[in-house]
């Protein structure tokens, strides 16, 4: 059978895909839908979901403390969030290969991430739907234990795995690159998972040049929405100051991506915290953690659906 052949499901051409790339052996593939991204809303998620990215003794989660510092400003990213996951606008997957059929206990399973395509309707997210992913992501090996999985740390793998994650701002999307990535989760008796993670750091050009426009078209959506919508306020209070060179965007009602990028806590809150990008010594990226839970919507043989 052809691989264009294999590749007429999302989870077969997972199967295809991840037999083409590894020796590792692979008997029983399992896919997940992505139903909750949990983004911090305050410090101290943000340090719950840190772990030591750049192996320098100390938890990372840059990112994290920027989502959560904006939280406490009033944006709602993690109702964005939700409703994007909801709506199908954004989709996440993950997929798990072992040779043990109840997925419990291997030496070397496999484990893959990807963004996904949005679907035309929302997910039931009751093990029915059929999502495929987007885009390609690296393949992560690890042990998986009691139905655990975590990968290398990522300051002394010496095989790195990069991911893409997307994340709602408002009504705004934005795609980070995450290098250096770790995934770990945990699945229950239902085959589910209802606790993963990943870290890793995002290049700091990548964020300057993703996020303030992302919050800018965000803001500027909810303030031709609802002027008055305490999102708009909020916006409009923090970033609404104009910018070196354009001092008329000063009190204009519109906010621009030099707004978001001068902004003084923006500024501040994007300051790079984690060496990796470069192999050298200086500190280029930011670092992310995020949690997620995941619904099992299909299990498959070597040789096709099972029975």
């Amino acid at each position: 059978m052809s691989r264009r052949a294999l590749c007429r499901s999302a989870s077969l051409c997972l199967f295809a895909t991840l037999a083409a790339t590894t020796a590792h052996a692979a008997n029983y593939v399992r896919s997940y839908l992505v139903d909750n991204v949990l983004l911090p809303t305050s410090g101290t998620e943000a340090n719950s979901y840190a772990i030591d990215v750049d192996g320098d003794g100390f938890p990372d989660n840059g990112f994290g403390q920027v989502l959560a510092v904006l939280s406490a400003q009033g944006f709602d990213f993690l109702g964005s969030m939700d409703a994007a996951v909801a709506s199908g606008s954004i989709v996440h997957l993950v997929g798990l290969q072992s040779t043990d059929v109840l997925f419990k206990n291997d030496p070397a399973a496999q484990a893959t991430w990807c963004v996904g395509v949005p679907t035309a309707t929302p997910p039931l997210f009751n093990g029915t739907d059929n999502p495929s992913c987007a885009d390609t992501s690296g393949i992560f090996v690890a042990a998986l234990s009691g139905g655990s999985f975590t990968s290398p740390a990522p300051a002394s793998t010496p095989n790195p795995v990069y991911v893409d994650i997307e994340l709602a701002i408002g009504t705004s999307h934005m795609t980070l690159t995450v290098l250096n990535a770790r995934l770990s989760f945990t699945t229950n008796a239902a085959g589910n998972m209802p606790v993963g993670q990943i870290n890793g750091s995002i290049p700091h050009d990548n964020l300057l040049n993703t996020f303030p426009p992302t919050m800018s078209a965000s803001c500027n959506a909810s303030i031709q929405s609802d002027p008055s919508s305490n999102a708009s306020t909020t916006c409009k209070g923090l970033f609404d100051t104009g910018c070196s060179g354009f001092p008329g965007y000063s009190g204009d009602g519109q906010i621009e991506a030099c707004e978001v990028t001068e902004n003084s806590l923006i500024q501040a809150l994007l300051q790079p915290d984690v060496q990796v990008a470069d192999g050298g010594t200086l500190v280029d990226a930011n670092s992310i953690g995020i949690r997620f839970t995941a619904i099992a919507h299909d299990r498959v043989f070597a040789s096709g659906f099972e029975p």
